[in-house]
């Protein structure tokens, strides 16, 4: 079984396990099969989803799972887990975090620390939600979110180098598992790479990192960044909307730059996510990519049917998420909505043990937010964090 097949059980398990009918889950899942380059781009790719299409058979047909074990104190006092979350683009202009489902739950059974930037020249400010259970999440809210990532990267070194709860936890012998969701795995990826090359000196961190996941990571490029700083865009200009919000404050903060450093870093930020300057960077940190780790990547592809789109839906968020999928889509219909599959992948340097765990049925929000601005997005966003925490640490 590879890995891909086995995070596939794992997520299918933990949807039976909660009674679940098939025709259900198979409107989550996709096969655990990853399409070829030449069907996923280029001239003879595939113009919808019926290879990786999962049925309600399909899911009948699989083996009657045993029942999980329990994720439970035990399983994670066994795993001595740090989980490092590194959310993504514009994260601190957003009402909710990141996988805020788990975050912001006052009632949470697992002990969640948010990693805060200094305020002027004072320490790094730790927020703790909860300090009940032996698995540790870390959110790492780091500083000029929107930025190119060679301004965020050694913030993000410092915040973590700084923080005194991931030192006891390294301390106490816990392993560190890097979670880049979005943008926040390229972050991730160009952090461990800098640290592994001794341009930022770290003792403990890089020692005690063992994995790391992409979260729908824009690591390749996004043909959506693309479309919006060329000359001609089909979607928007963002050269035009930084320039109407520099003049309309309102309109700045209606759009989440609402200071000028937001302002400033637009522009530079969105092309550092597009493919040119991805691809370049990943020239540039690839080869030095720590090799004592092992790298995941999971995806998420969703057909432009599925979006609920229409007004007595209520859901703006998979109506904002439709008009960006049609930028992708094009050019492949293996997308989230920003990222295309390909461009989720880690990169394949010599030195790195990597997995791809497939793809599920939900867009680029739907993996991280229920509500990213207003609507609700209905995937079992728990049960796949628990197949992933399975197979990780199945596979570490």
């Amino acid at each position: 079984m590879d890995a891909a097949q086995r995070f596939h059980a794992h997520f299918v398990a933990e949807l039976r396990a909660r009674g679940h009918d098939p025709a259900w889950i198979a409107r989550q899942a996709w096969r655990p099969t990853m399409p070829s380059p030449d069907q996923v781009l280029g001239p003879a790719r595939d113009r919808d989803l019926r290879r990786i299409e999962l049925s309600a058979a399909d899911v009948e047909a699989l083996p009657a799972p045993t029942h999980p074990t329990p994720l439970d104190a035990a399983f994670h006092a066994r795993q001595k887990l740090v989980l490092v979350l590194v959310p993504g683009f514009t994260h601190e202009t957003l009402r909710n975090f990141s996988w805020h489902e788990q975050i912001q739950r006052r009632d949470s059974p697992h002990h969640v620390v948010m990693l805060h930037p200094a305020d002027g020249d004072g320490p790094t400010r730790e927020q703790a939600f909860t300090r009940r259970g032996a698995l540790k999440l870390l959110y790492l809210r780091y500083p000029r979110s929107n930025a190119d990532s060679q301004h965020i990267v050694p913030a993000m070194f410092t915040m973590l180098r700084d923080c005194a709860s991931l030192q006891q936890w390294i301390a106490d012998g816990y392993r560190l598992v890097f979670v880049g969701y979005s943008y926040g795995a390229p972050l991730s990826l160009e952090l461990l790479a800098t640290m592994h090359a001794g341009a930022l000196r770290d003792d403990t961190i890089l020692s005690a990192t063992v994995g790391f996941l992409s979260l729908c990571g824009d690591i390749g490029g996004s043909y959506l960044a693309d479309d919006v700083v060329h000359e001609s865009p089909s979607f928007f200009s963002m050269r035009k909307l930084v320039g109407l919000a520099s003049r309309h404050p309102l309109i700045a903060k209606l759009v989440g730059l609402g200071t000028p450093q937001l302002l400033a870093d637009m522009e530079g930020g969105v092309r550092s996510l597009g493919h040119a300057v991805r691809q370049a960077r990943i020239g540039q940190f690839a080869g030095s990519l720590p090799p004592s780790l092992t790298y995941f990547s999971v995806a998420a592809v969703m057909p432009l049917a599925d979006y609920r789109r229409r007004w007595w839906q209520f859901n703006l968020d998979d109506y904002a998420m439709y008009r960006q999928a049609l930028i992708s889509d094009p050019v492949t219909v293996y997308n989230d909505g920003q990222v295309a599959l390909p461009d989720n992948l880690v990169p394949d340097a010599a030195q790195v043990r990597r997995h791809h765990l497939g793809a599920v049925r939900t867009h680029h929000w739907g993996v991280s937010y229920r509500t990213f601005n207003f609507g609700t997005n209905r995937f079992p966003r728990p049960a796949f964090y628990r197949a992933l925490m399975r197979t990780i640490a199945e596979l570490l």
